[in-house]
């Protein structure tokens, strides 16, 4: 399989500037190079929004073919004939809030009396959601996936995700789409060694797990690395970290040994709102 990640910086709110940006970075790309391109969590309209009320007009229903997202992604797909996955804040329609729940989903969370801190919880029920979209190569949608575990920035207008999902694609194999926090932790409370997203595609064996990102860097690391587009080992060794399972077969789901499951981590860069 041949993927391709757009790693950009994302202007908080500027949509159209966004857009632009994408389509320069992706007007190289012939149609059959990739199987699947890949966008950020939150790809098109930046991540730090303080209230429901600041992102509401940003807010997308693919369902009803409405959005900036779905539009550039299916305009991506048709012209490099592959599939796309993209993050995108989902306006809770009644379709969204039929799904949550629905049967095949996992929910990995803990019990809300286990925990004890509330700045990873939501603070508003059932209005939107941070998503993401996978689009098929003839420009339509596929599915929506919904972010499980909330980070603290997310609480303040998403709320949870009802659950883990695959979805098997021909041509992808068995696919999985999470979301940034997704790969913590539940509102990082829960046992580290629960590993809830990757023992999730270990017992289902799937074959390639793809993660849009806002994630941010280490503080220790601010203003040290070399350049700009120097990677983050520190970041990298602990995505490693919570995926342990997939990468020592056997660890939760004995018998599994021999699958390959491929992990697509597509963050983005820059800074917002410092």
């Amino acid at each position: 399989m041949r993927i391709a990640c757009v790693q950009y910086a994302p202007e908080l709110g500027r949509v159209t500037q966004n857009t632009e940006r994408v389509r320069e970075l992706t007007t190289s790309l012939k149609p059959g190079q990739v199987d699947l391109l890949v966008l950020p969590e939150m790809a098109l309209t930046g991540y730090m929004f303080d209230s429901l009320e600041e992102i509401a007009s940003l807010l997308e229903d693919p369902y009803a073919g409405e959005g900036a997202t779905l539009a550039l992604a299916s305009e991506l797909a048709r012209h490099a004939q592959c599939h796309v996955v993209a993050g995108f804040p989902e306006r809770a329609s009644p379709r969204a809030l039929e799904e949550l729940g629905s049967q095949g989903q996992h929910d990995a969370r803990i019990a809300r009396e286990e925990v004890t801190g509330l700045a990873h919880l939501p603070r508003v029920e059932r209005k939107a959601f941070n998503a993401a979209m996978l689009v098929s190569p003839d420009g339509s949608l596929v599915k929506i996936f919904r972010k499980h575990f909330l980070y603290e920035a997310d609480t303040t207008w998403a709320d949870e995700g009802g659950g883990f999902e695959y979805l098997d694609v021909p041509g992808l194999g068995r696919i999985c789409v999470a979301i940034c926090m997704d790969l913590n932790p539940y509102t990082l409370e829960s046992e580290f060694s629960r590993y809830e997203l990757a023992s999730f595609c270990e017992q289902h064996r799937v074959d390639c797990l793809v993660v849009p990102m806002n994630w941010l860097l280490p503080e220790d690391e601010i203003g040290a690395q070399t350049g700009p587009n120097e990677p983050s080992f520190a970041t990298i060794n602990y995505w490693v970290a919570r995926c342990m399972p997939l990468w020592m077969p056997g660890l939760c789901q004995p018998g599994h040994e021999g699958h390959t499951t491929y992990v697509v981590a597509c963050n983005r860069t820059g800074v917002e709102r410092v």
